[in-house]
Parts: structure tokens; sequence; C-alpha cells
């Protein structure tokens, strides 16, 4: 909100609970009668055993000279060295980057190799527009027979709006 209409509003924004200021003694009263037998209560309610602080040192130090033999003698040894994971993974790149080199196809790529989802995921990702479309044609291309010709069946009609669609997109017609 702007400052300008600050002097605008009415109401303060605060509200309080239908039937809050009803039960609102009951509720005090009930506080205070707990606070007044906590205030009655002594001690903490914790107690510490007998002689826990006289002989606490002994007991930690011998818990630790226990634990630093326990890490001694578990120590930890690997199943495989990182050196030799290192010289297997180079190896193998080494391998494949020869194979890939050396043996690579002589075909050359044709427009018939691509899949059709490729393409279409292509069109659909990048930003093209009519004109860049248009510039790929020639008129022999949009001749009308070529579109006319094209019947559809229902059944294929029907498969492509169950495949393809949503009930949304139909509804909202997007």
């Amino acid at each position: 909100m702007k400052k300008s209409q600050l002097h605008n509003i009415k109401e303060t924004g605060f509200t309080t609970p239908d039937s809050y200021f009803d039960t609102f003694d009951q509720h005090l009263l009930d506080k205070l009668a707990v606070q007044k037998d906590m205030a009655s209560m002594t001690g903490t309610g914790f107690k510490v055993p007998e002689n826990y602080f006289e002989d606490f040192d002994v007991k930690l130090q011998a818990r630790l000279k226990k634990e630093e033999e326990l890490k001694d003698t578990s120590k930890i040894i690997p199943m495989i060295p990182w050196r030799n994971v290192a010289v297997i993974s180079g190896v193998a790149a080494t391998l494949l980057l020869m194979f890939t080199v050396f043996f690579k196809s002589d075909d050359p790529l044709s427009i018939n190799q691509v899949e059709t989802a490729s393409i279409e995921d292509y069109l659909n990702n990048e930003n093209l527009n009519i004109d860049d479309i248009a510039t790929l044609l020639n008129e022999d291309d949009l001749v009308l027979e070529n579109f006319v010709s094209n019947t559809l069946t229902e059944e294929s009609l029907e498969n492509y709006l169950l495949n393809n669609t949503s009930i949304e997109d139909l509804i909202f017609g997007k």
C-alpha cells in the first residue's frame, strides 16, 4: 500500500474470534490457577546420582581411552585403490575414443534416417514463423492437390484427438 493512501484506512486490521470475550474470564482464571500450582513446586524435578561428579573424570578418561583403542585397531582398507580406478577409466576412455574414430560409418546421413518425432520436436521447440517455413517451400510443394488429396477417416481423426489432446484443451479451445 502506498503512503499516500494510508489516511483512507478505516479499520485497524485486528480482529478477535467470535465469542472470545464470553469465555475470557474462565481461561484467565484457569491459567492463574496453573501458575499458582507451579509456583508451589520446589526443585527442578531432576536429580543427579550420588557421587556422580566425584568420579566423572575417571569414567570419562576411561571411555575416551577405550574409543581411541578401537579407532586404532579398526582401519578402513579400500577394496579397489583409487589409483587403479583412474588408470582403468583412462584406458576405457582411450579405447572408446579409438573405436569411434576408426570404425565410423561411411554411409552419409540422409533426411530419411531422421525420425519423424525428432523433426516434430525441433519444429515445436524452435520459434519458427510462417515466413521461415515459406522460404523452404517452392511452388511445386504448394499445389492444391497435395492438401486436398489427403482424406481423414473418422477413426484416424478420433485416434489423433485421443492421443494428442486433453479434455481441458477441448473445453477451453486452446
